[in-house]
């Protein structure tokens, strides 16, 4: 289960591009509270925390203290830099610990296929979505390779979850695999004196809780 991280937050009265360049100036980041039917409030909190639940304890729920009020709210959206180095707007959204919600989960594979046999590993998942409540969503989904062998890839089916969280991709979805180089080739080569068919050409689809140049 992620960490539930504490975050200070302080009311930003002023909005526009001119008071977030001012703010962000003072190592603060402009951010939008919103959801459960209630008015959306504007806050400013330090970009060094942030950075920090964000970067370091990767928690995506959160303990908003608002002027001494406490509420729990899930980090919905997060805008960095044109550089990807600093986070210049966050949106919360308001949540119950018990509220169910939507979010994406990274895959972490663990230790080493124990008999690759000149295969090399493929992983088409890195991450996967989740339905589950608020409290109990997942740091990260890890999965032991130690016994993967070719021809036995490991699938969403297989993975293992926490109690109350449910993966959304199909179950039969390959997460990572064994791949014999060349392999596919051979397998895909046309039976001598058989004409390849040409390949079929196949033809390739935010919230807006606040209007302001800030984010």
């Amino acid at each position: 289960m992620q960490t539930i991280a504490t975050l200070k937050a302080t009311p930003r009265p002023v909005r526009g591009t001119r008071a977030a360049r001012k703010l962000r100036q003072q190592g603060l980041v402009p951010a939008i509270i919103y959801g459960h039917n209630q008015p959306n409030q504007a806050v400013a909190i330090s970009r060094h925390d942030i950075d920090h639940i964000v970067r370091v304890q990767h928690s995506r729920m959160i303990t908003l203290d608002l002027d001494g009020q406490q509420e729990t709210v899930l980090i919905r959206e997060v805008q960095w830099d044109v550089f990807g180095r600093e986070i210049i707007h966050v949106d919360f959204q308001r949540k119950s610990a018990e509220e169910k919600v939507r979010v994406v989960v990274p895959i972490e594979l663990r230790n080493s296929p124990k008999q690759a046999g000149g295969a090399v590993l493929d992983q088409p998942l890195h991450t996967v979505h989740v339905e589950c409540p608020l409290g109990v969503i997942p740091e990260a989904i890890r999965v032991d390779i130690t016994n993967l062998s070719v021809g036995h890839p490991i699938q969403v089916k297989d993975l293992p979850v926490p109690t109350g969280v449910r993966i959304l991709e199909p179950p039969e979805a390959v997460v990572v695999q064994l791949k014999v180089p060349g392999a596919a080739a051979e397998a895909a080569a046309a039976p001598p004196g058989e004409t390849p068919t040409a390949p079929e050409v196949i033809k390739k689809e935010r919230k807006t809780e606040e209007t302001e140049g800030d984010k």
